[in-house]
């Protein structure tokens, strides 16, 4: 059954999107169009809609459907034996409920499927740290424990090995991709505060129109946010407790006057003596073999050089007893829905890279 209109090659695995009208969903179709192993079985969302309309820089000509039609195809699907992946492209706060109505309609099938969360809602392991870093207690805290934390540069084994896994969000992608080589080499002093800042382009803020993303404010602006302290830190404290250090974080995000990409700078305090060449050396290996990632030794990072794919760019240097780390990426590819695609093709054993473009939109 193919709910969305699409092929029923039996050599793809059928892709169920829930939220098929929001803005990383629709980067999500735009990255599967690309994949010679996936195909869009069904996507769901409120309304009735052309997906082409909702998304006219996608090329398909399918319509969404209900949440409902949805969710009895993929039982379908999943009852005929074949294997089926779900993404939920929800916002924050609605994918536990989601999963819920999944479950309840799968029953026994539920564990059969593999499902990659967009939202933030299972991304943190410890309901007490949920509870801290988004002012409310998590709605289904049994439910943490299951989902894998989806950073491949950092969790690979585990997505693996899951059926459930939890994408990153933006600016923790970019935090613990910039963070993390330097606290498990030792090189970080945790007595000191730890001062990150990152810009985001307007697509951070979802495709409900809001005034902070409002063109005439937006363009030409800058402006900071968040100031006493930003949900995305307690992913990188996650990380971080992983190697035992509890560092005083201070992250600062803006908003910038572009659309898409996120540029963070971290100045981290040093622990001893070093040089830039030994840090370089240390991320270069950290990230030796990463299809998306790359430490550059001989340019700075910049926004249009990975705009449109699902490459992050790093660059280190020591000043003193500091250490800076600049890092760019696209908060809808690689902290969105590149993020989810690479995840989904560890879960279901294909290539990595599949679907997911390392070359930058250039000149835009």
């Amino acid at each position: 059954m193919s709910v969305a209109g699409g092929t029923t090659a039996t050599a793809t695995v059928p892709v169920f999107v829930f939220g098929a009208k929001g803005m990383l969903a629709g980067e999500f179709l735009r990255l599967l169009e690309m994949h010679p192993g996936l195909r869009l079985e069904a996507a769901a969302s409120r309304t009735e809609q052309a997906l082409d309309l909702a998304h006219p820089h996608t090329s398909t000509h399918a319509r969404t459907c209900s949440s409902e039609q949805a969710r009895t195809a993929l039982r379908e699907e999943l009852a005929a034996g074949g294997r089926a992946a779900a993404v939920l492209a929800l916002p924050h706060g609605e994918s536990s409920a989601a999963w819920r109505e999944l479950k309840h309609e799968l029953g026994a099938l539920a564990n059969e499927l593999y499902l990659v969360d967009l939202a933030a809602d299972f991304r943190l392991r410890d309901p007490a740290l949920y509870a801290s870093a988004y002012g409310h207690a998590h709605p289904t805290p049994n439910e943490l424990a299951d989902f894998a934390y989806g950073l491949p540069e950092h969790n690979r084994a585990a997505i693996q090995d899951s059926k459930r896994v939890a994408a990153a969000g933006c600016f923790a992608t970019a935090l613990q991709l910039a963070v993390m080589p330097a606290a498990r080499a030792g090189l970080l002093d945790a007595t000191r505060p730890w001062i990150l800042n990152g810009i985001t382009g307007s697509s951070g803020s979802g495709a409900e129109p809001k005034p902070g993303t409002h063109h005439p404010w937006r363009h030409g602006n800058l402006w900071a946010y968040s100031l006493e302290g930003h949900r995305h830190e307690a992913e990188l404290a996650q990380a971080l407790a992983r190697v035992d250090i509890a560092a005083p974080i201070h992250f600062l995000p803006h908003s910038g006057p572009f659309a898409r990409g996120i540029h963070l700078t971290a100045c981290l305090p040093l622990a001893r003596k070093t040089n830039s060449s030994a840090v370089n050396a240390i991320y270069a290996r950290a990230y030796d073999g990463e299809p998306f990632v790359e430490v550059l030794s001989e340019r700075v990072p910049d926004l249009r050089s990975v705009s449109g794919s699902n490459r992050a760019s790093l660059a280190t240097s020591v000043r003193g007893d500091v250490l800076n780390v600049l890092i760019t990426l696209d908060n809808m590819v690689k902290g969105g829905a590149g993020q989810a695609l690479q995840c989904l093709n560890l879960m279901l054993g294909f290539p990595e890279t599949w679907g997911l473009p390392r070359a930058g939109l250039g000149v835009c």
